[in-house]
């Protein structure tokens, strides 16, 4: 079974290939949507469907941050209109092909809103709804360094960094 913490979203302005994609901190949820709408015409010899065109879209929520340089691009990438680069990673170690990278799907497109929900009650939310432009792509992609401890920091031990090779849970 897949676990839905384990799904992240990972983003980057379509002119920034030389960067990478970067983690909104505190994401909470996301839906990946695929539609088409179907027209039903009615002949007759009974009715057949006329199929239209894929509509994707990402919805995304998350926990604001007090400074998330990427919630801040996002924002930017509506009252600009740039375009996104978005990738959803599955992140988990069962699901790693023989490459070490994992389940993707990737797509490009453009935000439509971005909303700082600020509520009495609850934590301050930021949404948004991204639109995709053609046809998502499903493969698999790399994860560096900096992007896993974004996912999940890594154990470390009570020593300072520098002793006994590092941080890792091996002395």
């Amino acid at each position: 079974m897949v676990d839905g913490r384990n799904k992240i979203l990972l983003f980057r302005l379509q002119e920034k290939q030389d960067e990478e994609a970067a983690k909104l901190v505190f994401q909470t949820e996301h839906t990946f949507s695929y539609e088409r709408d179907m027209d039903r015409i009615i002949t007759k010899d009974g009715p057949i469907l006329q199929v239209g065109e894929l509509e994707s879209t990402v919805e995304i929520t998350a926990i604001q941050a007090k400074d998330d340089p990427v919630a801040k691009m996002l924002r930017n990438s509506v009252i600009e209109g740039k375009r996104l680069e978005v990738w959803e990673l599955t992140v988990d170690e069962d699901a790693k092909n023989d490459d070490d990278k994992y389940p993707a799907i990737y797509a490009q497109g453009y935000l439509e809103s971005w909303e700082d929900v600020a509520g009495a009650e609850d934590e301050p939310e930021v949404t948004g709804t991204l639109n995709i432009e053609m046809h998502p792509q499903f493969d698999y992609a790399t994860l560096t360094a900096d992007q896993e401890a974004a996912v999940q920091y890594e154990f470390r031990d009570t020593t300072p960094r520098g002793e006994n090779g590092g941080g890792g849970g091996e002395s």
